[in-house]
């Protein structure tokens, strides 16, 4: 997770087993993925990635999808293709697969 070029936060997730680590660099507190939180859980590790994303209730869902070739909402997905990039702050993702 970054802001800008800088490395705030590394995420590592077990989707097997629905486990997170999180590993925070020397950067301001609301820099990192999940700011006080040090041990998020599954859950608050979706929720980060939905707060990426577009709203699922926002108008225009539907085309905004297809503009960015994703045919149904899946955050993960969208991240995919997006980067978690929102107009109102510098931050972004970069996410691998292993």
């Amino acid at each position: 997770y970054y802001d800008s070029d800088v490395l705030c936060s590394i995420i590592h997730v077990n989707r097997d087993n629905e486990s997170v680590q999180v590993l925070n660099y020397d950067v301001p507190l609301w820099k990192t993925a999940f700011g006080k939180n040090t041990l998020p859980s599954y859950r608050d590790f979706r929720t980060f990635l939905e707060s990426r994303c577009i709203p699922r209730s926002r108008a225009g869902l539907k085309r905004y999808l297809t503009e960015i070739g994703v045919s149904e909402y899946n955050p993960i997905t969208i991240l995919q293709k997006t980067h978690g990039r929102m107009a109102e702050d510098n931050q972004w993702l970069e996410m691998e697969f292993l």
